[in-house]
């Protein structure tokens, strides 16, 4: 089955559900998935698969964790061997956490990582109001190909950034950094720098091709 992380969602104003729903698929939206668009069930979702999930959740929190908000929505994702994919769920719900003032659980048991196990955002921070990329690794990502492939994406605070030092417009670190053959570029945030080294890639290999 692989690594699965699981997402419970709360505190979400009724009246802006759409609008978050909406935000969700625009940033799932933007990139390739190994196992398929994530999905985020609530209430209202119109599947069974995401009604009978989020009713098993919103039953299993009032049970865990009876003293705090109810659930507003909530998923797993698969992450089949792209670590990537992994990253892109934290971005993902990071910022509808900062845009609709949530709280965020995510649950990544098997992340090799023991920091990033468990994660909770509050309106897009840390509970200890730190951000996000403080907790994150410092070392290259290696995003894999479906061809065996590798793409090398790097983190805002890498020590090894394209200039040795963040931007200066990015006080918030956000920034990440990527390698497409031996040509290294900067990118405003995790899905621009992904996106744009795919769009690299699969432009130098069209003008790779023969003929």
């Amino acid at each position: 089955m692989g690594r699965v992380i699981h997402v419970r969602v709360r505190g979400l104003d009724p009246r802006r559900r759409d609008a978050a729903q909406d935000r969700f698929a625009e940033l799932v939206g933007r990139r390739d998935w190994r196992d398929g668009h994530p999905w985020l069930a609530d209430a209202r979702s119109p599947g069974l698969l995401p009604q009978l999930f989020f009713a098993d959740q919103k039953t299993a929190s009032s049970r865990q964790q009876p003293s705090v908000d109810p659930l507003s929505a909530a998923t797993f994702v698969r992450i089949l061997g792209d670590e990537t994919d992994a990253l892109a769920v934290l971005f993902v719900f990071r910022d509808l956490s900062e845009r609709f003032a949530l709280a965020v659980e995510l649950r990544d048991p098997d992340n090799p990582i023991a920091k990033l196990r468990r994660i909770e955002l509050e309106r897009g921070l840390l509970q200890d109001g730190r951000p996000l990329e403080a907790i994150l690794v410092r070392r290259p990502i290696f995003k894999k190909l479906r061809d065996g492939r590798r793409i090398e994406l790097f983190p805002p605070r890498a020590l090894a950034s394209a200039y040795g030092a963040p931007e200066a417009g990015d006080p918030d670190h956000r920034g990440w950094s990527f390698l497409v053959a031996g040509m290294r570029c900067e990118a405003s945030d995790f899905f621009e720098a992904e996106a744009e080294a795919m769009r690299m890639r699969r432009g130098l290999d069209m003008l790779e091709q023969p003929g």
